[in-house]
């Protein structure tokens, strides 16, 4: 799951970013986040997951029945919006099941280590004796993103940068 440099581009004449600062703070932060899917009629379905960063991409767990892993086989791209307390952020990209027993292995321990919920990963699922909140019932499929950009909007003036946009992939 290794993830291209990314481009980085100031949104404004303050200086961008650097993708790994920005990207060593949202591994570790803890809270919910707002993941937007495509409705078959184009529209958007927006829903609250709790997202951990795994490998460099943001990543998330759904249940197999629920409407956004439905619309996820339909179609993969999406909009991940998060706020750090120090940076507002949005992931836009592509979700793709995460199948990969070791991969899979580190998204169950992020989400043991971020909220408590300590998912059992094997057969390209999440499982547990606990539920995971925001996902619906198990068992639970988790996607990571692969993101074409990420957007960081600082709260306050302690990033040391301004608004800024980084391009994976070209």
């Amino acid at each position: 799951m290794e993830l291209p440099d990314p481009h980085a581009e100031s949104l404004t004449d303050e200086s961008p970013g650097t993708w790994t600062d920005v990207l060593a703070h949202l591994e570790q932060t803890a809270g919910t986040s707002w993941l937007t899917t495509t409705r078959r009629d184009g529209g958007p379905h927006t829903r609250p997951v709790l997202a951990v960063w795994v490998d460099g991409r943001a990543c998330f767990a759904s249940g197999e029945g629920t409407a956004k892993s439905r619309r996820l086989v339909r179609d993969a791209r999406v909009s991940l919006a998060l706020d750090t307390g120090r940076v507002h952020a949005v992931v836009e990209g592509a979700a793709e099941p995460v199948l990969d027993p070791e991969p899979l292995e580190r998204v169950a321990l992020a989400y043991a280590d971020r909220y408590g919920w300590a998912p059992t990963p094997g057969d390209g699922f999440l499982t547990g004796a606990q539920g995971a909140p925001t996902a619906g019932p198990p068992p639970y499929r988790a996607y990571a993103i692969a993101p074409s950009a990420v957007y960081a909007f600082p709260a306050g003036d302690d990033l040391g940068h301004g608004p800024t946009r980084w391009t994976f992939g070209g």
